[in-house]
């Protein structure tokens, strides 16, 4: 099938249930997924499943016969590399938890779904909130347990744990991007908001300058990528949960200048400086510096509940 071909089958648009969707990009991996596969440091850039464009809502989505048993995936995934750039990692939380709690000043308690290593949970509870986390990975949860960073469930959201509790403050931190049924999960989170209660989910952007300057070598292009939202996608999505976005901001990061080195010499030639940064005394100093970094192609939406 050539890219832009209408098509039929399981690839009706999973936001609005269109079935006016093309061949958008075609998958690059020639076996079964794998846990490893949906690692967060993963660094194949580019590489997808097959990927579909909904001509009325523009959102990008892999074929639902594609998707496999994502669940038991993440379930079984182990992720050491994310541990190891915790310290910069806790910036970036703190950072989103400063937007959070500019949108509800009055939020105590804090539900982080899709929780990690509970980086989120702690830093929440060092300010104060009581908070919450659900994770499906069982290395994660564990890692959390063993760093004592305050209360994670593992399974995924809703979870009977949760059942009948609401919160000031709701994350979807890098994680609807991951799901099959994102309205169902946007509606599920708004269920769980308190009344005036914030939900931040946090999603590349596919309509970004990033993404349209590096076309199909996009780095958030990535087999655990299995929806890419714009403005218009999200908008619609959060109308049909029950929820209106009221702001939209883009996020930034924080990591080592080596990670970002590293990252880097998969389109610019860097590999010889990376290997100098080993030996360099002054060089390896200068690569253990945490810098923020925007690249404006990450948005984070604040919602809230209809009504």
């Amino acid at each position: 099938m050539a890219h832009g071909t209408p098509h039929t089958g399981d690839t009706s648009c999973r936001i609005c249930g269109s079935g006016n969707t093309v061949l958008w990009k075609p998958r690059d991996l020639s076996r079964e997924l794998r846990p490893e596969d949906f690692s967060i440091t993963d660094s194949r850039y580019g590489l997808t499943l097959t990927l579909y464009r909904c001509a009325d809502c523009s959102f990008i989505f892999a074929s639902e016969s594609e998707i496999g048993e994502l669940v038991e995936l993440y379930e079984q995934l182990e992720d050491p590399g994310y541990e190891e750039g915790a310290e910069s990692r806790q910036l970036q939380m703190r950072d989103l938890l400063r937007l959070g709690m500019a949108a509800q000043p009055k939020a105590r308690n804090l539900l982080d779904i899709g929780a990690g290593s509970g980086l989120l949970v702690a830093e929440a509870g060092r300010q104060g909130l009581a908070a919450v986390g659900v994770e499906p990975s069982k290395s994660l949860v564990a890692t959390a347990t063993q760093n004592n960073r305050g209360e994670l469930i593992q399974g995924t959201f809703p979870h009977p744990r949760l059942q009948g509790r609401q919160f000031d403050l709701v994350y979807l931190v890098d994680v609807i991007e991951h799901v099959s049924d994102p309205v169902r999960l946007l509606a599920d989170c708004a269920h769980a908001l308190a009344p005036g209660g914030v939900l931040l989910v946090v999603t590349p952007d596919v309509s970004s300058f990033a993404k349209l300057l590096l076309g199909q070598r996009w780095w958030h292009f990535r087999l655990a990528h299995v929806g890419y939202f714009n403005s218009r996608s999200m908008n619609k999505a959060a109308g049909l949960a029950g929820l209106a976005i009221q702001s939209t901001t883009r996020v930034r990061w924080f990591f080592p200048i080596r990670y970002l080195a590293e990252r880097a010499a998969k389109y610019v030639p860097l590999a010889w400086l990376n290997r100098a940064a080993v030996r360099v005394a002054p060089l390896r100093r200068l690569y253990s510096v945490v810098v923020p970094i925007n690249l404006r192609d990450s948005s984070a939406f604040i919602m809230t509940r209809k009504g």
